[in-house]
């Protein structure tokens, strides 16, 4: 039995709850160093357990039989093992092997594989034994294997020679020297071996000596050795020349469509062609797969060298965006993606997606139509290719399809976006694809208004099964949007809180974070939660920062402005202004502002300026001019304005557009909509509207009432400073100091 004794030990709960499963027969399985005898033994605290050895098999008088390196059990062993199992049905056994294949089939065991430390798990192990190393570069060396970070985290640094000289330390026994350059590809699959002229059966020897295991990877299974086995074999039977090797590997893999290993072993070779074919070949899903790895097997590459590969560089950027702490570093590579997208000469497939790869910069970093015209040509692009010309871009056909449509759907595209999304469900083939296209045209019928066509569109995705992992990422967002949209709107609040909450995990990573904010504050206002709604929402918006669409900045405002409307702070929300190319539905909030603020005449001019189609924005529209017919004084024309509203409503299934009517007003829309649609809101006073000065004149009076004082501070006579005061006075409404600074601490003017 191998020690495997560490002086500290990273929490694994992952692999601790796989060996806790009630099956009779549990087995782990990987390489040496995996430290499956650690493992083991961390389960087995607590628990009355014995330890069998070759040649000696208790009879266990506990509930638990452990036997580590259980590959060297004999047929005999076995045998026991079996009969102790079946003649106490309270036993269970726990073991380790290194291939599989060692354990009885009738035995029926359960396998727990992948023991090597995630990326994760790599930094909490430095961390725990404060190693200054980088966990990332620590992980790529090392392949996880724990016995190799633990070896690797004593080092002061990671130069090569050191790196490879704390393997060998690790004494594994190298390949023989006939397979001794199948240690130099990252990666192996038997095609591989073949072409490399490997001899038979190694793998099944490999996998026995506990050099190395199989991984998953989708459609790919490869064989990895062991770092410190590749080491050993590199010191041993030098390559000459290890980097062709690579790059032949990095081809027969891409000829297999094998994307990922052909990825690593590019980068191993410093062959950026291998790199950009394989990123191409495996689309999003591979970055979203493998993020970390690729981000972590692409760092030597200068930046400035990505001027001429813009796929690359936009590949780093996502898995860059994802993390917040390295959003500069992907705006950065933003840049570059995008400055190489503009000038690489390409036409067909590449065309198209060197404008997709354009569009999506553009719309993340919020610059110039934020991608629209992008994407309309990659679209257009797209649509003429020829079947061969569409098979050299197989992997991203479907990515290129919902990233036009996302862009279109942010530029207030909305029927472009929709037949893009359709599109992409057309020719998805992964659900991933077809997640994010079903999602998003569901999105786009929500955007409008239209509840019924997004619920076709949602239904299709609940005939359907997802794993959670799509549903509650960036790829489900877009439909689950949709769903907590459709539940509002039925005023499911339970649904809608469901939905969001779904996804608020990454809500400080996901592009949608704008949207799914305004749901989240529609939903607190009909909570009667405007308040604390509005500060989450403020300190969200100030973490997120300003790089975003141009539409999805207006959506924030008019966010914003919702909710201090519901909250009572005019002040606040009479930030929304006009600005040109506003979509409808920022208009129609500036003019809701204005009737709270009892400008009625110049909200109907507004309204009366507003041409719309979409279902929401004209029963938004009907709303409000049913509001302001009302106050002007001519009832029958502000009920027939509010019939229209409720049958376009009715129609669509929508309950928002009369979430923030007074409740002086909600009886105009029918009796149901008193109890059911809205918080017990009321149009508030008029806050007034200070000068600049007066408001310096303002906080002034809160320090000091002595008025030569705050002439001296603010170099003005001691009359202007009077003059200013009797006009604050006047607006506040007040005839003291201490009643003006009461009224301007519960209208919010200190805060604004």
């Amino acid at each position: 039995m191998s020690s495997g004794r560490w002086e500290q030990h990273v929490a694994r709960p992952r692999l601790l709850a796989a060996l806790s499963v009630p099956s009779r027969a549990v087995v782990a399985v990987g390489p040496v160093g995996a430290g499956a005898s650690t493992l083991l033994r961390q389960w087995a605290q607590g628990r009355a357990a014995e330890w069998g050895v070759p040649g000696d098999i208790p009879a266990p008088t506990g509930e638990v039989l452990l036997v580590d390196d259980a590959d060297t059990l004999s047929d005999d062993d076995w045998t026991r093992i079996q009969g102790l199992l079946a003649a106490d049905p309270r036993l269970l056994l726990r073991a380790a092997v290194h291939d599989p294949r060692a354990v009885p089939a009738a035995l029926q065991a359960d396998f727990v594989r992948e023991l090597c430390f995630t990326a994760e798990e790599t930094r909490a192990y430095l961390a725990l034994i404060g190693s200054p190393l980088d966990a990332a570069g620590v992980h790529r060396v090392t392949g996880g294997l724990p016995a190799a970070v633990r070896a690797i985290g004593q080092l002061k640094n990671l130069r090569a020679e050191q790196v490879s000289a704390a393997l060998r330390d690790l004494h594994p026994h190298p390949l023989d020297a006939p397979d001794a350059h199948l240690a130099v590809p990252e990666v192996l699959t038997r095609e591989v071996v073949a072409a490399l002229g490997g001899s038979s059966g190694v793998f099944d020897r490999a996998e026995a000596a506990g050099q190395g295991e199989w991984v998953g990877d989708p459609g790919h299974p490869f064989f990895v050795l062991s770092a410190p086995v590749r080491a050993a074999t590199a010191a041993a039977h030098p390559v000459p020349d290890p980097l062709s090797v690579h790059a032949r590997a990095g081809r027969i893999l891409l000829a297999q469509g094998a994307w990922y290993g052909a990825l690593l072993e590019g980068a191993a070779a410093g062959s950026l062609d291998l790199v950009d074919a394989a990123l191409k070949g495996g689309g999003l899903t591979l970055i979203r797969a493998h993020g970390a790895s690729i981000s972590t097997a692409l760092r030597d590459i200068r930046i400035l060298e990505l001027r001429t590969w813009p796929v690359i560089a936009m590949a780093q950027a996502l898995i860059f965006n994802a993390r917040r702490e390295h959003r500069l570093r992907a705006v950065e590579l933003m840049g570059m993606a995008l400055i190489g997208a503009r000038r690489a000469p390409a036409d067909g497939a590449e065309r198209a997606l060197l404008r997709v790869i354009e569009a999506v910069v553009r719309r993340l970093l919020g610059v110039g139509d934020d991608g629209v015209d992008a994407a309309l040509t990659a679209a257009r692009i797209l649509r003429g290719l020829s079947p061969d010309e569409l098979r050299r871009i197989d992997g991203l056909v479907e990515d290129l399809h919902s990233h036009s449509a996302i862009t279109l759907m942010y530029g207030d595209r909305l029927d472009d976006a929709l037949a893009e999304f359709e599109r992409a469900f057309a020719t998805a083939r992964r659900p991933s694809g077809q997640l994010v296209a079903i999602g998003g045209a569901a999105m786009v019928h929500v955007s409008s208004g239209d509840l019924v066509a997004a619920q076709t569109w949602v239904d299709i995705a609940a005939a359907r099964s997802w794993p959670e992992a799509l549903l509650n990422e960036y790829q489900g967002t877009p439909l689950r949007i949709a769903e907590a949209k459709i539940a509002l709107e039925r005023d499911d609040l339970d649904g809608a809180e469901a939905a969001l909450n779904s996804v608020w995990h990454i809500i400080e990573t996901v592009e949608h974070w704008p949207t799914l904010a305004h749901l989240r504050a529609l939903l607190d206002i009909r909570l009667g939660r405007a308040e604390v709604g509005l500060e989450e929402f403020r300190a969200l918006r100030r973490r997120r920062g300003r790089r975003k669409p141009r539409s999805q900045r207006r959506l924030l405002d008019l966010t914003d402005s919702a909710l201090a409307l519901a909250a009572g702070d005019m002040a606040s929300a009479r930030r929304l202004i006009d600005q040109g190319g506003d979509a409808a539905m920022i208009t129609l909030g500036v003019a809701r502002v204005e009737i709270f603020d009892g400008r009625h005449e110049r909200a109907q001019r507004r309204l009366a300026g507003i041409e719309v189609e979409a279902p929401e924005a004209r029963a938004h529209l009907a709303a409000l001019e049913a509001l302001i017919l009302r106050r002007s004084g001519r009832p029958e024309e502000a009920a027939t304005a509010a019939r229209r509203a409720r049958a376009i409503a009715d129609a669509y299934g929508l309950r928002t557009p009369f979430l923030l009517v007074p409740a002086e007003d909600r009886a105009l829309f029918g009796p149901e909509m008193i109890d059911v649609a809205t918080p017990r809101l009321s149009a508030r006073p008029v806050v007034p509207r200070l000068t600049a000065r007066e408001r310096v004149v303002l906080t002034e009076l809160r320090r000091t009432a002595g008025v030569a004082e705050i002439a001296e501070r603010l170099h003005v006579s001691e009359n202007t400073v009077k003059s200013q005061r009797r006009s604050l006075y006047r607006k506040l409404g007040v005839s003291s100091r201490d009643e003006a600074i009461a009224v301007a601490m519960g209208q919010g003017l200190f805060e604004s």
